[in-house]
């Protein structure tokens, strides 16, 4: 599991990196071709459209994988860690809901816009919607096995709770009226 998760990881990096690479690579030829020939590639900044939509869901993905995305963890982090448990599963059931509306819109969206494509690259636009759902699908999968392994089994758990664990190991040190060995 372990190993798949990594090549899972690995690729979706290199996917992000090649989607920049090519999205960085149009644009900059599109500049050259209309400020040196003056001529320029009539698909190339709808494509680097798409292309920028794909690396931010792909992006939010891999935050979601590192537990990057922005979180208020003030009162959480002080709780005692039954309670910091049951609030992450919670809170990671709140963030499944979310992205079942996100879904549902999505796939209202792509619907709506079924027959209408691009006018540089004739691409459906679908392929907008298509990026964020991808993405969505990907998180509620990862806040799932986030939530049963943290929730439920203790393993895998968010930066605040190592941090509050910390903050009362040096507390109950000095409650002892001893430094910590």
């Amino acid at each position: 599991m372990e190993r798949l998760l990594k090549i899972l990881n690995s690729s979706l990096n290199a996917l992000i990196t090649i989607i920049l690479s090519a999205m960085c690579i149009f644009v900059f030829l599109n500049v050259v071709l209309r400020y040196v020939f003056n001529s320029g590639l009539t698909w190339s900044e709808e494509l680097a459209r798409y292309l920028f939509v794909w690396v931010v869901f792909l992006g939010a993905i891999v935050a979601s994988k590192d537990k990057g995305h922005l979180g208020v963890d003030l009162l959480v982090s002080i709780l005692p860690r039954g309670w910091q448990r049951i609030a992450y599963v919670l809170s990671n059931i709140v963030i499944i809901i979310v992205l079942g509306l996100f879904i549902d819109g999505l796939i209202k969206m792509m619907a709506l816009n079924s027959g209408v494509t691009g006018p540089g690259t004739g691409l459906p636009v679908a392929l907008f919607y298509l990026a964020g759902l991808f993405a969505a699908v990907c998180m509620i999968g990862i806040s799932i096995i986030q939530a049963v392994q943290f929730g439920f089994f203790n393993q895998n758990p968010p930066s605040w709770v190592k941090e509050a664990a910390d903050a009362n190991d040096v507390n109950l040190s000095n409650k002892n009226g001893g430094t910590k060995s």
